[in-house]
C-alpha cells in the first residue's frame, strides 16, 4: 500500500470502529475492568487490582492503560470505554498495511470487530500478535544478509506480548524460538546479546512480576470442562464464523442446536479454509523451508502448550486467549487474493467468497439480538429500586459490574447503597423477596435453581438477556 493511502486507511479503520463499538451493557469481565478504572490514583488503582484478585492482575499492561483512558480522558460510558480499543485496531492494520489485503481481511474479521466491542485486553493483544508477525517477516526477509537487522523489532513484540498477559509471555516465546529458528547466528553473535539485553532484562522482570502473582494465587477461574474441545471452539470463534452459529451458551445448552445452522456453516467454512489453503501455499512457494518451520514454530509451540495448561490445570482456553495468533489466520486469507498461476482465480474466487462470510458474520456478531451481551444495566437499574422499595434481594451475579452501574447512576452514596448486596446479604432464599440470576451454571452449579425457587415459592416475573429476576410476591 502507497503512503498516501495511509490516512484513507486510518479514516476507514475509525468509520469501521465507530459502526462495531456498541452502547450495550458491559458483562462480567468488562465490568471489572471498569471498576478497576474508576479508581481515582494509581495507588488505588493497585490496590483495589490486589483486593479483587482473579487474573486481571496477569493483564499490566491493559489494565493500565485501561485506568489512564478512564482517568485521564474522562470516559465513562460504555461507548467510549470500549473504544479505547482503537488505537490498538489501528496499530494492527498498519504494521502489516504492506501486506496487500491485509488490511480487508483484519477489517472484515468478526473476530477483530467482536473484541473492538469489548473492553478488555484483546485488540491489544491481536495488536501485539501483528507486530511480532511483522517483526518476523523483517527478520525472515533479512535473514540472508547476516545482520542484526529485525531483534530489535523481534524484542520490541515479544515485551509487548509479555506485558499484555501471562497468556502472551507464553506466544512471545514461540515468536523469541522461531526467530532463532530463522537466525540461529544470533545465538552465537556476541554484539546480538548486547543488542537484546536490555529488552531480555525487561522481560526478566516481567517474567518476576509474573511469578509474584502465581506465588500468591493469582489465576482465572478454575473451570472443569477446559481442555481440547475448548480450544477447537476457539478455533471456531477466529476464523469467523461465530456469528453466523451458535455462540458458546447455546451450544453448551443444547449441541444439536448447531444442526439448524449447518447450511450457512458448512459453506462459509468450507470458502474460509480453501481460502486460508490457498494463500498458505501460494506463501510457502516464495519462502524458503527454515522460515517455514520457524512460522510454524511460533504459532504451534503456543498452541500446544495452553492446550496442555487448559488440560492439567483446569484452564478453559477460548479464542481470546488464542488472541496473538490473529494474524496466522488472517494472513493467508489475506494472501489468497494474490495468488499465482494456477491458484490465481480460485485464491481470489474462495478470498472473495471468505471476505462476505467474514463480514456477514461481522453484522450478525453486531446486530443481531442473540449475540448480545448479559445486560447488568438493567439488571442493576431493578435491583436498586427493590432495594429502594424495601425489598430483600438476592443477587446472584457479579458485583463489580453493578457497582460501577451504581456510580454512573448515582455516584458513591448509590454504590454504599447496593453494597448491601454484598456485605449483608439475606441468610438464605426464605428470607429474599427478589433475586437476581446471572449464569446459573456459575451460582447454581450442580443445582436446579429453577426448582429450589419453585420450592420456595418464588415466581419468575421478568426474563431479559442473560438475567432472570425471581420474586416471593
Amino acid at each position: 500500500m502507497k503512503r498516501a493511502a495511509i490516512p484513507l486507511l486510518v479514516v476507514v479503520t475509525c468509520l469501521i470502529a465507530c459502526v462495531f463499538v456498541s452502547h450495550r451493557s458491559f458483562w462480567i469481565d468488562e465490568g471489572g475492568t471498569a471498576i478497576r478504572a474508576m479508581m481515582p490514583s494509581l495507588g488505588d488503582w493497585w490496590r483495589m487490582i490486589l483486593h479483587l484478585r482473579g487474573s486481571d492482575i496477569q493483564m499490566p499492561a491493559y489494565m493500565l492503560y485501561a485506568w489512564l483512558w478512564m482517568q485521564k480522558l474522562g470516559a465513562t460510558t460504555e461507548f467510549w470505554l470500549r473504544m479505547s480499543n482503537l488505537p490498538w485496531l489501528l496499530l494492527a492494520v498498519l504494521v502489516l498495511h504492506r501486506i496487500r489485503f491485509w488490511p480487508v481481511v483484519c477489517l472484515a474479521s468478526p473476530f477483530v470487530l467482536y473484541f473492538m466491542d469489548d473492553f478488555r485486553p484483546y485488540v491489544m493483544q491481536i495488536s501485539a500478535g501483528a507486530c511480532a508477525a511483522a517483526a518476523l517477516g523483517r527478520t525472515i526477509g533479512s535473514a540472508e544478509e547476516k545482520s542484526l537487522k529485525g531483534i530489535h523489532a523481534v524484542s520490541a513484540a515479544c515485551l509487548f506480548l509479555i506485558a499484555c498477559s501471562l497468556t502472551g509471555a507464553i506466544w512471545a516465546a514461540g515468536t523469541g524460538i522461531a526467530a532463532a529458528v530463522v537466525r540461529p547466528d544470533w545465538l552465537t553473535n556476541r554484539k546480538a546479546w548486547l543488542h537484546a539485553a536490555p529488552w531480555l532484562v525487561a522481560a526478566l522482570a516481567a517474567a518476576g512480576f509474573y511469578g509474584f502473582t502465581l506465588t500468591q494465587g493469582y489465576r482465572a477461574t478454575e473451570i472443569r470442562d477446559a481442555g481440547v474441545m475448548n480450544v477447537l471452539f476457539g478455533f471456531y470463534e477466529m476464523t469467523g464464523m461465530l456469528g453466523l452459529g451458535p455462540g458458546r451458551n447455546e451450544i453448551r445448552s443444547n449441541p444439536s442446536c448447531v444442526i439448524a445452522f449447518l447450511p450457512v456453516l458448512v459453506p462459509a467454512a468450507a470458502c474460509i479454509a480453501a481460502a486460508w489453503g490457498i494463500g498458505a501455499v501460494s506463501w510457502a512457494r516464495n519462502t524458503p523451508k527454515r522460515s517455514i518451520a520457524a512460522v510454524c514454530v511460533a504459532v504451534a509451540l503456543p498452541l500446544f502448550l495452553l492446550t496442555a495448561v487448559g488440560i492439567l490445570m483446569d484452564f478453559r482456553v477460548l479464542g481470546r486467549h488464542l488472541s496473538p495468533m490473529i494474524p496466522a489466520v488472517l494472513l493467508p486469507i489475506a494472501a489468497s487474493f494474490g495468488a499465482s498461476g494456477r491458484l490465481a482465480i480460485p485464491g481470489r474466487v474462495t478470498g472473495f467468497a471468505a471476505f462476505l462470510f467474514m463480514a456477514g458474520s461481522a453484522l450478525q456478531l453486531r446486530f443481531h439480538h442473540r449475540h448480545d451481551k448479559d445486560d447488568f444495566r438493567t439488571a442493576t437499574g431493578l435491583a436498586i429500586e427493590a432495594l429502594r422499595d424495601g425489598r430483600r434481594v438476592w443477587w446472584q451475579a457479579d458485583m463489580n459490574t453493578a457497582r460501577y452501574y451504581a456510580f454512573r447512576a448515582g455516584g458513591p452514596q448509590l454504590v454504599n447503597f447496593i453494597q448491601v448486596l454484598e456485605s449483608d446479604p439475606p441468610t438464605s432464599i426464605m428470607f429474599a423477596d427478589t433475586v437476581f440470576i446471572n449464569r446459573p451454571d456459575l451460582y447454581f452449579a450442580n443445582g436446579n435453581h429453577e426448582r429450589l425457587l419453585t420450592d420456595n415459592f418464588f415466581r419468575k416475573i421478568r426474563t431479559f438477556q442473560g438475567f432472570e429476576v425471581w420474586s416471593s410476591d
